[in-house]
């Protein structure tokens, strides 16, 4: 049994989606649904369930917000958004299908159909090649998403990211800073393995940019670009081992 969440500001699309699963499509399940972004985001993080049918344009922001504030993403998804525009942006976030509305029945039961075939572990294999972390001539780079483009950044080229609320600044070696649309922890699950150690709440660093830990209030570090950052008392003992193999 598909198990399905719906996510849509108009009721009325809601209503039609359930219809054309009810009457069309068998074993599936629609096992909860949200009018908003704060429910969607709610919903699906106590919500056990297979398919996403996300709206792009909520009342409360997007459907590309839901995706980057819930809990998990072990789950597919179709976006369906009145506009046209979105499509890049959807293939980001390895979308399953981009269904433009007014919908076509034939094509969302399609869709619906098709995601019955892709398990989760190959959903995870689609992420991982449309990931923020890829691979060129095996150096390794991340996708940086600004508030003006998207960017390709070598990983050996970042001194440190810094937290400003919901987006992150970026601190290249060429002394160039980047604001990027996400939040630090994304960017913290992206380069857990490597080499980077988050210090501080607002503060993750690539550790081969460090110079030296200070030891004086608490502790510091002292990155290549002469920027001093506190090391929060809990990191302070992880910190100093990874030091030691670096």
């Amino acid at each position: 049994m598909l198990r399905v969440v719906l996510v849509d500001d108009e009721q009325n699309a809601i209503i039609t989606l359930q219809n054309y699963i009810e009457k069309y499509i068998e074993e599936v399940k629609v096992v909860g649904v949200a009018n908003s972004k704060k429910e969607a985001i709610e919903l699906i993080n106590v919500t056990d369930f297979d398919l996403l049918v996300l709206d792009i344009n909520l009342g409360d922001g997007t459907g590309f917000q839901v995706l980057e504030e819930v809990q998990s993403t072990n789950f597919n998804v179709i976006f369906s958004t009145a506009y046209d525009e979105h499509a890049i942006k959807a293939f980001k976030y390895s979308a399953l299908d981009y269904l433009l509305k007014p919908l076509n029945p034939k094509e969302f039961i399609y869709a619906v159909e098709r995601s019955k075939n892709i398990t989760i572990t190959a959903q995870q294999e689609q992420i991982s090649l449309a990931s923020d972390l890829v691979k060129f001539n095996e150096v390794k780079k991340i996708v940086v998403n600004s508030t003006s483009e998207i960017q390709f950044i070598a990983i050996e080229n970042i001194i440190r990211l810094e937290s400003d609320k919901n987006y992150t600044d970026i601190f290249l070696t060429t002394g160039e800073k980047i604001t990027s649309s996400k939040t630090l922890k994304h960017y913290e699950n992206l380069l857990l393995d490597v080499c980077f150690f988050r210090v501080h709440q607002k503060h993750l660093v690539n550790m081969a940019h460090i110079i030296k830990f200070i030891k004086e209030d608490g502790g510091y570090v002292e990155m290549i670009d002469n920027t001093l950052l506190g090391v929060s008392r809990r990191k302070k003992e992880e910190l100093l081992h990874k030091m030691m193999q670096v």
